[in-house]
C-alpha cells in the first residue's frame, strides 16, 4: 500500500512538472512573438518620435510601404521644450524611448549626449554626406567630425521680405534681382528704407528684430567653443548699436506685440522685414489684405538660419541597422521634396533646388517663384556655435533693447544693465 501511495504520488507530480512546462513554452512563445522587440507577425518593431511638421505624414506612409518587414510606429508629440525635456529625460536614464527620434535647430545640445545616440557614420552615412548642405550636416557632428548623432532634414534660411509696390513707389530696388544686386549690406539697406520711410511713410519691422537679425549672421554667438561668456564682445555690441541706429533714425516699427505687428503688416505701416522660409504662411495669415504686394529677396549683410529638423537613433535601439535604413529613406531628398509641398519646408539637400518640382510661385507673393530665392540663401548659411544658456542671454538683451524704445532708455545704459544681469545669471549657473 505505501508502494502504491508512492507510485501515485509520484505520477502527480510528474503531471503537475509536465502541465508546468508546457505553460512556460507557451508563455515564452507569447513573449517572443507580442513583445517590445518584434509585432506578433515577426516584424522588427520601431518606434518614432516625432512632432507635426518635422516630417512629413505621407512619407511616413511611404516608408511602411517601402520596408514591409518594419513595424514603424511613427509617435507625434508636442513640439518645442516639452519634445526637448522629453527627449532629455529619455536619454538620460529617467525613462523609456524610442529607436528614431527627430531633433530641431537645438541638436548641438544633445552633442554632449552624443554617446546616447547610434553613430551613424559607422552606418554609412558618409556615403551620403555630400547630398546635403555642408553647414547643416556639420550641426549633427562633434567637432572632431568623427561622431554623427543625426542626419538633416530641413532648412530655414532667412531673407528678406518687402513690399514691392511701395518700393517700387519710392524709387528704389523693388525687384529680387535689383535688391540683391543694390542692397548688399545694412547700410545700403538703411539708406534704402529712409527714402521708403520718406515716401511712403512704413517702416521695417522693430528695434528687437533688427537685432535679431544682425545676430543670425554672426558666426558667433554668446559663448565659445569652450564654454566661454563671449556676449559682451565686439559682435554682439555692433549688432546692438544697427538696431539702436535704425531705431533712432525712426526706420523701425515701434516695438510691440505680434498682433500689432501684424495689423501693420496689412496697413502697410511694416513694408519690409527678415524673416526664415517658414514666414510666407505668416505673411499670408497677417496681412490679407495685401495679397500680390510681397517678393522675397537674398537680405542684406548675409544669410541666417532659423530652424530647421534632424533625425537620429538612440543607442538603447536593437536595431541599428534597420533604423538607419528608414531615417535614410525619410530624410532622402526625394522625399524632402515632398515635406516641401506638404508643408514648406526647405530641404537641406541643394541638388534638387533647381528640379522643376521645387518650382513654388506663390500667388500672394506676386507669382514669384519662392524657392529660387531660398535656395540662394541657403548656401551661404552662417551658423554659430550654440550653448543651452543662449535662451537666458538672449532673454535678457533683448529685454533691454526693447526698454530703449518702449521706455525711452539710454542705449548705453540698457546694454551695460543687461550685461550686468546676464553675468549674475552666470554666475548661479
Amino acid at each position: 500500500m505505501k508502494i502504491k501511495s508512492l507510485t501515485n504520488a509520484l505520477l502527480a507530480i510528474l503531471v503537475i512538472l509536465a502541465v508546468t512546462a508546457c505553460g512556460q513554452n507557451s508563455n515564452n512563445a507569447s513573449s517572443s512573438g507580442n513583445g517590445n522587440d518584434n509585432a506578433a507577425n515577426g516584424k522588427v518593431k520601431l518606434k518614432m518620435w516625432y512632432w507635426n511638421g518635422a516630417i512629413s505624414d505621407s512619407t511616413i506612409e511611404a516608408a511602411k510601404a517601402k520596408f514591409p518587414n518594419i513595424d514603424l510606429q511613427a509617435e507625434k508629440l508636442p513640439s518645442g521644450a516639452d519634445f526637448l525635456t522629453k527627449l532629455k529625460t529619455t536619454i538620460t536614464g529617467g525613462g523609456s524611448g524610442p529607436d528614431i527620434v527627430t531633433m530641431d535647430s537645438w541638436i548641438s545640445t544633445m552633442l554632449s549626449y552624443n554617446d546616447k545616440f547610434v553613430n551613424l557614420y559607422d552606418q554609412g552615412a558618409r556615403d551620403i554626406q555630400s547630398e546635403y548642405l555642408d553647414w547643416k550636416w556639420k550641426m549633427g557632428t562633434t567637432p572632431d567630425d568623427k561622431y554623427l548623432i543625426a542626419l538633416p532634414i530641413d532648412v530655414a534660411p532667412v531673407v528678406l521680405y518687402y513690399r514691392s509696390d511701395l518700393f517700387k513707389e519710392a524709387g528704389v530696388a523693388s525687384t529680387p534681382e535689383e535688391f540683391k544686386n543694390q542692397v548688399k549690406t545694412w547700410d545700403d539697406y538703411f539708406n534704402l528704407l529712409k527714402t521708403v520711410n520718406e515716401k511712403t511713410g512704413s517702416q521695417t519691422a522693430t528695434i528687437v528684430d533688427i537685432f535679431r537679425s544682425l545676430l543670425g549672421q554672426s558666426s558667433e554667438a554668446y559663448f565659445d567653443q569652450d564654454g566661454k561668456y563671449i556676449g559682451d564682445q565686439a559682435h554682439i555690441k555692433s549688432a546692438w548699436d544697427s538696431a539702436v541706429q535704425a531705431y533712432q533714425a525712426g526706420l523701425t516699427f515701434p516695438y510691440s506685440s505680434d498682433s500689432e505687428k501684424n495689423a501693420a503688416m496689412n496697413n502697410g505701416k511694416i513694408s519690409s522685414f527678415s524673416g526664415a522660409s517658414w514666414a510666407v504662411g505668416d505673411v499670408i495669415a497677417a496681412a490679407p489684405d495685401t495679397k500680390g504686394k510681397w517678393n522675397i529677396a537674398y537680405p542684406p549683410g548675409g544669410v541666417g538660419n532659423q530652424g530647421g529638423s534632424f533625425m537620429g537613433i538612440l543607442k538603447s535601439t536593437k536595431y541599428p541597422k534597420e533604423a538607419y535604413e528608414v531615417i535614410k529613406f525619410l530624410v532622402s531628398p526625394e522625399n524632402l521634396m515632398v515635406g516641401y509641398k506638404d508643408f514648406g519646408n526647405y530641404p537641406s539637400t541643394p541638388e534638387i533646388y533647381a528640379k522643376p518640382e521645387m518650382v513654388n510661385k506663390n500667388e500672394f507673393f506676386g507669382n514669384q517663384d519662392l524657392s529660387t530665392v531660398f535656395a540662394d540663401a541657403a548656401k551661404d548659411v552662417k551658423v554659430a556655435h550654440t550653448d543651452t544658456r543662449d535662451d537666458m542671454v538672449l532673454n535678457e538683451l533683448t529685454k533691454a533693447l526693447g526698454t530703449v524704445d518702449a521706455q525711452k532708455r539710454d542705449s548705453e545704459k540698457a546694454w551695460k544693465d543687461a550685461q550686468e544681469q546676464i553675468n549674475r545669471q552666470l554666475s548661479r549657473q
